[in-house]
């Protein structure tokens, strides 16, 4: 019995590499049912006007006899944009699938829930990051798989400078294999010279950053995320905001006597014991009133860059990084 594909999709969460493996999925599956390779196009919200994606839609292609559309960054879209695409979702072109994809999950502050309720619930999946208990038998799999074992501690090491989804550990996995000998047991020496002293910034080592107030590391970080992929511009902000937000908060927890163990199970924060660090080190830097009006900043920055001109978001960006950061003399 042919696979039944939905017009429309809507993929949230932070797992990113689950959820792309579920899209490739999704694109076998066309390509075998169809006998053909589906065109494929990937659009921004913030790189396109919706009513040209809703154009593409609706008109045939001329390439292949399916057309596979995904729209990233959906918690970018303005309340107009969904307007525009709840009429499409009434109505959807036969020879289109339409996959709207975002890393914020129900909850977070910028989660497109007047996207996901006009959707069916068959059409929204979610990807969450894997449990911390799942996390650690992730990675002894993945070991015992390559001929290698690691210690304890050396396990405790990784998943606390990596991030929590399988894309991340996948990588920090297969640069250990590639840098040990094959007999050898990985210790914590091992996962310290090769991945905190070699690894990519992420938004998750910028915020490590700003936690610890260093300018200079923020704003390095920053222009190394920007120039290795320029079209993160427009989301670091929009992902640092969470970060901030309960940084705020589990400093108004610790400042009022509760254990910071207990604040970050309160306010149910993910990233292990690296990440209680670093909001310890944000709560002694940073003082209720300065987190409160950077939060209240990077709101309005972040609707400022929607529609700012591209060349003015970098510098504007770090300058708020500055007057955040930054102590009065």
């Amino acid at each position: 019995m042919p696979r039944k594909f939905l017009p429309v999709y809507f993929f949230p969460g932070p797992e990113v590499g689950k959820k792309r493996d579920h899209i490739e999925s999704l694109k076998e599956g066309l390509t075998d049912q169809d006998g053909e390779t589906p065109e494929q196009h990937r659009f921004y919200p913030y790189d396109t006007e919706t009513a040209e994606i809703v154009s593409l839609l609706m008109n045939g292609s001329l390439f292949s006899s399916r057309r596979l559309v995904i729209v990233a960054d959906a918690h970018a879209l303005k309340a107009a944009d969904i307007r525009i695409l709840k009429e499409y979702i009434a109505s959807p072109s036969p020879e289109a699938i339409l996959v709207f994809t975002t890393d914020e999950g129900p909850g977070s502050r910028d989660y497109p829930r007047s996207l996901a309720d006009a959707l069916p619930k068959n059409a929204v999946k979610i990807f969450w990051e894997m449990f911390e208990q799942d996390k650690r038998g992730w990675v002894v799999r993945f070991f015992r798989e390559k001929g290698l074992r690691a210690e304890n501690s050396a396990v405790d090491l990784l998943l606390d400078v990596t991030e929590g989804t399988t894309d991340a550990l996948r990588e920090a996995c297969e640069l250990l294999s590639f840098s040990v000998d094959s007999q050898q047991i990985i210790s914590e020496t091992d996962v310290d010279r090769v991945l905190e002293h070699g690894r990519e910034e992420t938004v998750y080592s910028l915020f490590d950053r700003f936690c610890r107030r260093d300018l200079g590391g923020v704003l390095e970080a920053y222009r190394k995320m920007i120039n290795s992929d320029p079209g993160t511009v427009d989301r670091i902000l929009s992902m640092l905001a969470d970060s901030m937000v309960h940084l705020m908060d589990f400093t108004a927890l610790v400042n009022r006597g509760l254990p910071s163990e207990n604040a970050a199970r309160e306010l149910k924060l993910r990233g292990g014991k690296r990440a209680i660090r670093a909001y310890n080190d944000g709560a002694s830097r940073f003082s209720e009133d300065e987190l409160a009006a950077a939060v209240r900043r990077i709101i309005d920055l972040e609707s400022w860059l929607r529609t700012a001109p591209r060349e003015l978001r970098a510098p504007k960006t770090e300058i708020w990084f500055c007057s955040v950061i930054g102590r009065a003399s």
